[in-house]
């Protein structure tokens, strides 16, 4: 769950009232806010370690319990298949995908709507890597379920009744499309893949096909919106920061390219601290609200268990206790010894709380990187008046008013 429509209201009045009170304090009867990072921290991970998936919807229609599946595995079995994926191959197979969907957009329409585009971008690119192999006409369903949960997330204003049932109807194809591809890879019909679904193949055994739905529906959904925000967030802060571009630029004009798809954040220490930045001034989702398994003393509280609480990266990005001058955009602050550099690192979570933490956070990085590595080698960008684009507050930060021409150097 995150955040409703425009909380721009609601933040800052969490930012000020988590200053007051160290951090921890009851948001409403219901929820409590836990936005000191330590705490925050010690309440994810102890809320992790025993969270199972639902059982089997067979074994709850015979009403009897399933095997135990725990999330913990699941994200184990992630970890390694993304562990395959970190090479300079995979890496430049990303890069590929990416700049064809940036080619086809290129020196098109002098009006894009920028924010749209990264969010085609990213999950063009990023559809492969969790569930590769797809016809066109399986990749374009999948995309569009996920395009419309994204517009249900970013638009202020929802569709109708008529726009709720067609999109019911797409996502029940589109989850078809998911299972048709689980069970013909585990009857050998479909070659294996090396993507985020394919692990569960060996498990759909275990998993049962609802349980191994939703563990690729939950990867599927996870590219469907995080990964376009934060590429248009690291493209608002390029043409707003003409400083940082420069020097973006000349790092990566001298870059040797298998150096940059092998280890990017070596080859390109600048860059990545410009990523770095962008992640922590604008990190989505903006809020998280989990229900605690366990009580936990917080001092001044107690969060009782089956009590809901709120987790928020921006908010500790932004909280003034443990970052200097944390409104100013300045990757430098990621040099080593940066006397306004984060604290700790509880106090830099773009990607959550281990061992929760984001299992897509390598790849993100790279995308990221990768994008600025195009923007400043291959793609010319034009604005008009970047001092006027705005970041509106949804369910993350989403850039607004941002149009402007691509077209290749």
């Amino acid at each position: 769950m995150t955040t409703p429509q425009h909380p721009e209201d609601f933040l800052s009045s969490m930012r000020l009232r988590s200053a007051r009170e160290d951090g921890i304090f009851r948001v409403d009867d219901q929820r409590l806010g836990i936005f000191e990072p330590e705490a925050a921290r010690r309440v994810s991970a102890a809320n992790w370690q025993r969270y199972v998936m639902h059982d089997r919807l067979v074994d709850m229609v015979r009403r009897r319990r399933s095997p135990e599946m725990r999330w913990s595995r699941i994200r184990s079995a992630w970890m390694t298949q993304l562990h395959a994926l970190a090479t300079a191959e995979q890496h430049g197979l990303l890069i590929e995908r990416m700049e064809r969907v940036l080619d086809e957009r290129a020196g098109q329409d002098a009006d894009t709507d920028l924010t749209l585009l990264m969010q085609d971008v990213a999950l063009r690119s990023l559809l492969p890597v969790a569930l590769a192999g797809l016809s066109d006409g399986e990749a374009d369903l999948v995309r569009r379920d996920l395009e419309m949960k994204l517009a249900r997330l970013v638009s202020p204003a929802p569709g109708g009744v008529l726009h709720h049932l067609r999109h019911v109807a797409v996502q029940v194809r589109a989850g078809l499309v998911v299972r048709r591809v689980l069970r013909q890879r585990a009857r050998g019909r479909r070659g294996r893949e090396a993507d985020l679904a394919d692990p569960f193949v060996d498990l759909l055994p275990e998993l049962g096909m609802d349980r191994a739905l939703d563990v690729v529906t939950t990867v599927l959904t996870a590219i469907g919106g995080p990964p376009g925000t934060a590429a248009a967030s690291v493209l608002y802060e390029f043409v707003r920061q003409p400083t940082w571009r420069r020097r973006l630029e000349a790092e990566l004009a001298a870059v040797d390219p298998v150096e940059f798809r092998t280890a990017p954040t070596q080859a390109a220490p600048v860059t990545h601290r410009f990523v770095k930045e962008v992640l922590r001034m604008w990190s989505p989702p903006l809020l998280l609200v989990r229900r605690s398994t366990f009580g936990f003393d917080l001092g001044t509280t107690r969060l009782e268990p089956g009590q809901w609480y709120l987790l928020s990266p921006h908010l500790i990005h932004r909280d003034e206790r443990v970052w200097k001058q944390p409104d100013v955009f300045d990757p430098d602050r990621f040099l080593p010894g940066a006397p306004h550099g984060p604290a700790d690192r509880n106090c830099y979570v773009p990607f959550g709380w281990a061992p929760k933490k984001c299992i897509g956070a390598n790849i993100a990085v790279v995308q990221l990187m990768a994008l600025c590595h195009l923007f400043c080698t291959r793609y010319r960008l034009t604005v008009d008046r970047p001092e006027a684009v705005t970041m509106a507050l949804r369910f993350a930060p989403v850039p607004e008013n941002f149009r402007g021409r691509l077209e290749l150097r």
